[in-house]
């Protein structure tokens, strides 16, 4: 026996079907029975779900009822052009066409209207024949009044004799941090070439919700391939290396089976009472979305912020071949210092002839490596004119005996003055490229009491920067420093000299910092450990590789809370590589410990670790501090509530 409309579980893999009965009855009850049995139906499935009555109160919390549709619920041989939903109270279309997903997809939006209390969904394209459509409105359908919405309102209905009730659900997420993808789409192919997924409209679709949970229903048997993207310019194909995509590893044949749960209770001696509840399969999904890394160099942006300096932002790193040449003005001389960044995908022109960054505008012809529509190497040119304008100024008054005021550049460091960092080296930032700095001109003394000591250091030009230098040195704690760069010990590419650094500081004390001890357990490989801040962008403090199962140590940690990440690093490279979807190769797997580890000063911090692979893996971080101190607040709001009405009793007693 086959069952078909299902209604929805908070489980997407298994729905129940509601009660059913079974004839297991003498010929003489039949017919009372069928005609109980269709007035049922009638009252619960042509009339869609959600009908009730207003309890009564003062705030109207009721979403709105329907009353008639057409046509009606899974009815089949559908020949119209649109669907009508009547509802009790006028309701709010606004969002409805944002939300609404349909599928099969349509190339084109329907075309939303009200009529008094209904709604119609007018289809701008033609309907496929012999296909099951579902409307999936979330949320979107909501009262005039309150706002009340209906949630997970959906309608289907069929264009053919047949009516298709197979379902595919499961979860999308963010392959790197684990955080659900709201409004992610998902597609399903009947194409087994992944090429489908770049040049073909889906056969099916769905869109995620907060929980990062899809539901494609109303799906024909077959075998399909399963897809997620964030579709940005809303193709329905991936198309674009800014996408978000995801895959399932295999191809996905759905089916249903109807399990049934006989109920002890029988009602007379004709009919049983037999319950049960309806499995789908496969069984629930968990797409890891993530971004392929993919060659597409393009120009992204360009910025003149100053008069002497030109950003120039690529989409990718740059190679040796990449070249800058100046079209106007027009020069035979030296005219630039060219600086990059680590990853080598910003470049920074310094203009270093005065004439030329006097210019209002300045024109480029830029030369790099991208791929045509062959994906083929070659160079490209773009042209690129920068426009600076400097903000006016007041001309000081000057007197007759002024000598005319040298330009110079003041060094920046990151050194903390009352509590210096016992393991942070000491960082020197010029604000233009430097021609030269003469580094025996840099000191650092220790101080106890009144009596200075100069002490060896070791001074090194940072490999990927131009204007930083560092200071290296085992800082004793607790103890005082003075940091010195004697005048003109460094002069930039303009001839600038620098100023003089005279700073004092006072190193951190030891016991300011904690530890973090952790056993890890149950590892099927290689991994990568990472500490990570407590806030949104997740930023990594320190890494650890680790081989199998062991103890690993996070030492001189600050007092503050802290996330813990380890990934499955199966080519031991020290990071977290992304999928490659032609090559059917996941993201490597990631998982949270789940506590936000609070640190106190001077306090070791144990943990165990037993590594959970399952694939219903959820990110879910306990914060143990935040958790008592809502606790506390819960209990004090009880006290307060309670002595609030022990209060309003006592005039009247």
């Amino acid at each position: 026996m086959e069952y078909t409309g299902f209604e929805n579980n908070e489980n997407p893999q298994r729905f129940s079907s509601g009660n059913m009965l079974m004839r297991l009855f003498k010929l003489k009850s039949i017919v009372p029975l069928f005609i109980g049995l269709s007035f049922f139906y009638l009252i619960f499935y042509t009339s869609c779900a959600n009908i009730g009555n207003p309890t009564g109160g003062v705030k109207d919390s009721i979403p709105p009822v329907l009353f008639k549709t057409i046509p009606e619920l899974k009815s089949t041989n559908f020949k119209g052009s649109d669907v009508r939903f009547t509802f009790d109270e006028y309701i709010i279309p606004d969002e409805i066409s944002e939300k609404l997903v349909i599928s099969p997809p349509m190339k084109k939006k329907p075309i939303i209207k009200m009529k008094g209390k209904t709604l119609i969904v007018e289809f701008a394209d033609k309907l496929r024949p012999e296909s099951t459509y579902s409307l999936d409105f979330k949320d979107a359908v909501a009262d005039n009044n309150e706002k009340n919405p209906i949630k997970d309102f959906r309608f289907s209905f069929s264009t053919g004799a047949t009516f298709d009730s197979l379902r595919i659900s499961g979860y999308v997420k963010n392959a790197l941090n684990q955080e659900p993808v709201e409004k992610a789409l998902v597609l399903l192919h009947r194409t087994k070439e992944y090429t489908a997924f770049i040049d073909s409209i889906p056969d099916y679709i769905g869109m995620t919700d907060k929980e990062g949970l899809f539901l494609i229903d109303n799906v024909a048997p077959g075998e399909y391939r399963l897809y997620a993207l964030t579709d940005t310019d809303n193709s329905l194909t991936y198309n674009s290396n800014a996408e978000l995509i995801a895959f399932a590893d295999s191809i996905l044949i759905p089916s249903a089976k109807f399990v049934a749960e006989t109920d002890t209770v029988v009602q007379g001696t004709d009919t049983m009472v037999v319950s049960g509840h309806v499995d789908f399969f496969p069984e629930t999904q968990y797409l890891m979305m993530f971004e392929e890394e993919k060659f597409d160099q393009f120009l992204n942006d360009s910025k003149r912020t100053q008069a002497n300096k030109c950003d120039f932002y690529f989409s990718e790193s740059l190679s040796d071949s990449f070249r800058i040449n100046l079209l106007k003005p027009v020069t035979d001389k030296e005219w630039s210092f060219i600086e990059a960044n680590q990853k080598k995908d910003s470049i920074t022109v310094w203009l270093t002839d005065t004439i030329i960054s006097n210019n209002d505008s300045l024109k480029f012809e830029l030369q790099y490596e991208a791929l045509d529509s062959l994906d083929h190497l070659v160079l490209k040119r773009d042209t690129v004119e920068l426009i600076y304008a400097a903000p006016k100024a007041a001309k000081p008054k000057r007197k007759k005996n002024d000598v005319p005021e040298v330009q110079t550049i003041n060094l920046s460091n990151n050194i903390n003055s009352s509590a210096h960092d016992l393991y942070q080296r000491i960082q020197i930032e010029a604000p233009e490229p430097l021609a030269s700095f003469d580094l025996s001109k840099i000191s650092l003394f220790s101080v106890v009491d009144t009596v200075k000591t100069k002490l060896p250091i070791v001074v090194l030009k940072d490999t990927n920067s131009i204007r930083k230098y560092y200071i290296e040195h085992t800082w004793e704690p607790n103890s005082s420093y003075i940091f010195q760069i004697d005048s003109a010990a460094a002069r930039n590419i303009y001839g600038h000299p620098s100023n003089k650094t005279d700073q004092k500081f006072r190193t951190q004390k030891e016991d300011y910092y904690g530890k973090i001890y952790l056993t890890i357990s149950g590892l099927s490989g290689p991994a990568l450990i990472q500490l990570l801040a407590n806030d949104k962008d997740e930023k990594v403090l320190q890494k650890i590789q680790i081989l199998g199962d062991g103890k690993i140590e996070f030492p001189y940690l600050k007092p503050e809370k802290y996330k813990i990440r380890l990934t499955l690093d199966a080519n031991k490279n020290g990071k977290w590589d992304t999928g490659f979807l032609a090559g059917n190769l996941q993201p490597e797997q990631v998982v949270y410990y789940p506590k936000i580890i609070k640190i106190r000063s001077n306090f070791d911090i144990k943990e165990n670790w037993e590594i959970d692979y399952s694939a219903d893996y959820k990110k879910v971080l306990i914060d143990e501090e935040a958790e008592k101190e809502k606790a506390r607040k819960k209990e004090q709001a009880k006290k307060d509530a309670a002595k609030a009405e022990n209060d309003a009793r006592k005039p009247g007693e």
